[in-house]
């Protein structure tokens, strides 16, 4: 047995246990504007298989639309079908604070936390650059790779 120095089997720089926003983020981004019909979005929604809208008002992020909002506005059943097709996405946008492209992944994580939501929008100061979501960052986790079973990552 060695009795060197230890030494990580890997330069701290090159593990990154806290990557940036940059690094998880959807950048190709789909949107709405507020005064679109409740039912544009559904349907938006439903054929590309997105669960998040950003809310745009020109190059403006107002917000956000959830698709859990939509679906627990529809599942109260929120008045008669003529009340529900006067609905527009502004009744149910979320006011979201956008996390800055410098935000880690811990950042990004605490804000869903904290607004109770599963997604959060990046920003390059004030332009809309990407989202984040909830599966954004379990995929991030699962791709970070532990060491193989027998062996501890150290040299001695």
């Amino acid at each position: 047995m060695s009795t060197g120095p230890e030494r990580l089997a890997a330069p701290p720089e090159t593990v990154d246990e806290d990557p940036p926003v940059t690094a998880l983020m959807t950048t190709h981004l789909l949107g709405i504007t507020a005064d679109a019909p409740l039912s544009t979005a559904l349907r938006l929604m439903a054929t590309t298989g997105v669960r998040h809208l950003p809310v745009l008002e020109g190059e403006r992020c107002r917000g956000v639309v959830l698709e859990v909002d939509i679906a627990r506005f529809v599942a109260r059943g929120s008045g008669s079908p003529d009340a529900r097709a006067a609905v527009h996405v502004e009744d149910l946008t979320r006011p979201v604070e956008p996390l800055p492209v410098t935000a880690r992944r811990s950042d990004a994580a605490r804000r869903m936390q904290a607004e109770h939501a599963d997604a959060v929008l990046v920003v390059d100061g004030a332009r809309l650059v990407g989202i984040v979501t909830a599966t954004d960052i379990v995929r991030s986790l699962a791709s970070v790779t532990s060491p193989a079973a027998g062996q501890c990552g150290i040299e001695v």
